[in-house]
């Protein structure tokens, strides 16, 4: 979110893990995909944590329109992985429905979906994670935030950024490098990505996801990027389009904060309910 991940979001990588990954890829094309991932990972480093508002719009394939409210914070970790913590406030319907994500580096990431029609914690498990959040084109897959080891990388090739049509003003002129990267987890929901990232400011500016089929099945794009404390780079909007289905979903971002003294206490699951 990024999620809009980094997706769509934000993570650190230790000298030891990166040291330990980077031993793992066997040919030049791996070691510099890694290296890639690992710029994009280090520039979020000491965000502390963020807050933003946002707008959810679903589309169907005929284009009718379904709006969405919601609040997402985040909180650095470390150690494990971002935590964060997204509630709808909007329509009636769907408010006080909250995700909880807690990731973990040695196990599988811990979910909590509270529906307050029902009062209920539901734990999203790792089998089930492929699944549509609350009907948008994004999973709970993609509202992990996720770690460089929660991939294996490869370095593809680099062309201008402006081939991708939803960025092509906003990044005429700049180089795009693009690689892949393929999930370690076996419930994955998808069998690669394909990234492509400005190597000027490493933003992630384009991921296309391919089913377990192999197939494409998913585009996301992240458009009108702002720097925020003079280091990190937050898009206002963006679009997950879902080639096999035509439907879409797109989130535009207002009001992001930094640094607003969020704590773990914000982020327990006993506080979904609140």
């Amino acid at each position: 979110m990024t999620k809009y991940n980094k997706t769509i979001a934000g993570l650190i990588c230790g000298f030891s893990l990166c040291f330990a990954a980077v031993s793992q890829a066997n040919t030049d094309a791996e070691q510099k995909g890694y290296a890639i991932a690992s710029v994009v990972d280090l520039r979020d480093q000491g965000f502390t944590d963020s807050r933003a508002m946002l707008t959810m719009e679903l589309y169907s394939k005929s284009g009718a329109k379904t709006t969405r409210k919601l609040d997402i914070s985040v909180l650095e970790n470390k150690v494990d992985g971002d935590k964060s913590l997204i509630k709808f406030t909007f329509p009636a319907d769907i408010n006080g429905t909250a995700l909880l994500t807690h990731p973990a580096k040695s196990a599988s990431d811990e979910q909590w979906l509270y529906l307050p029609e029902v009062r209920r914690v539901k734990r999203i498990g790792s089998r089930n994670k492929a699944g549509a959040f609350v009907g948008s084109e994004f999973s709970f897959e993609d509202m992990t935030n996720k770690d460089l080891h929660d991939y294996s990388y490869n370095y593809l090739f680099s062309r201008p950024c402006e081939q991708i049509e939803a960025s092509a003003v906003e990044f005429a002129g700049q180089q795009c490098d693009v690689i892949e990267r393929f999930p370690v987890d076996k419930h994955s929901g998808y069998s690669k990505q394909e990234l492509w990232i400005d190597n000027q400011d490493s933003k992630i500016i384009q991921i296309k996801y391919f089913d377990r089929k192999k197939s494409l099945l998913k585009v996301f794009s992240a458009t009108g990027f702002k720097l925020y404390q003079d280091k990190y780079w937050r898009p206002d909007l963006v679009e997950m389009k879902n080639v096999q289905t035509g439907k879409a979903t797109r989130l535009s971002y207002k009001n992001i904060l930094f640094a607003s003294g969020l704590s773990e206490q914000d982020f327990h699951r006993s506080g979904l309910g609140d």
